[in-house]
């Protein structure tokens, strides 16, 4: 069974003057483990997407479901994060941790233990009590990945987590954060503008048209040969820029089509 599934997907915002379809015929299944990386033109329905996966949006016709149960709001098997990080700069770095578990009103003591380890494990071991204003914008990403992990989500829904970043330290946080996804075991539902991020990351590429959105194309991401390689590694495998291209034409093509 897929862990993710949109079944004939529509999405429709209603005004007093009319209908503006976002969204048509969403059909998408992800397995456990998987990591989908989204790309379109700009206000295409993206994040829309991931709104709807994530319960905080109701499709207008068509199903969600996680794990075969039918999406009906938000859930606590789904993490978000954000562009942003969102740091509360008047708590340190565990109590911004301890956020969501508070918002979920989990266990503090064993949230408390999981944000611990996992800042060890990852990095972040000796900042527990620094504030946000002391460390790096890829140090805070990673804080605000590890605040989403301590709420224990089976599926990350990551929405442009890189972009506010300048280019290396967005390369060099791909590779962290890809590590860490895979090292948890978490599915990933990847937004982003950067078509290399969204091979190098993905197993699945999904291109998406302008609206009312469709998924135009999923190409399957097949690099090195079966091995297992970083994102940075991948960038230097034989088949990526056949992907860049291909994938680079058919954005062209859809945002050609709104001329």
């Amino acid at each position: 069974m897929a862990q993710i599934e949109l079944n004939e997907v529509n999405l429709s915002y209603f005004t007093m003057k009319q209908e503006t379809e976002a969204l048509r015929d969403i059909n998408l299944s992800v397995e456990a483990g998987e990591f989908i990386s989204i790309v379109g033109p700009s206000g295409c329905g993206k994040s829309t997407l991931l709104s709807l996966i994530s319960g905080m949006y109701k499709p207008t016709q068509g199903k969600v479901l996680i794990d075969g149960q039918e999406v009906s709001g938000t859930s606590p098997k789904v993490g978000y994060m954000l562009q942003h990080d969102h740091l509360f700069e008047w708590r340190d770095i565990l109590s911004n941790l301890m956020v969501g578990a508070e918002i979920r009103k989990m266990d503090r003591k064993k949230a408390e233990r999981k944000a611990l380890e996992l800042m060890e494990r990852y990095g972040l071991g000796g900042f527990a009590h620094h504030s946000p204003a002391q460390l790096s914008g890829g140090m805070r990403q990673r804080v605000a990945l590890i605040r989403t992990l301590v709420t224990e989500p089976d599926i990350l829904l990551l929405d442009e987590p890189f972009s506010a970043l300048d280019y290396q330290t967005r390369i060099t946080l791909a590779d962290e954060i890809f590590k860490i996804i895979k090292d948890q075991g978490k599915t990933a539902v990847l937004v982003t503008h950067d078509i290399s991020e969204a091979i190098s990351m993905g197993d699945r590429v999904m291109v998406m048209s302008n609206r009312p959105s469709t998924i135009s194309t999923i190409y399957s991401i097949q690099l090195g040969n079966g091995q297992d390689l970083t994102p940075w590694k991948k960038r230097e495998a034989d088949q990526y820029n056949n992907y860049f291209n291909e994938i680079w034409k058919e954005l062209q093509g859809h945002v050609v089509s709104t001329g």
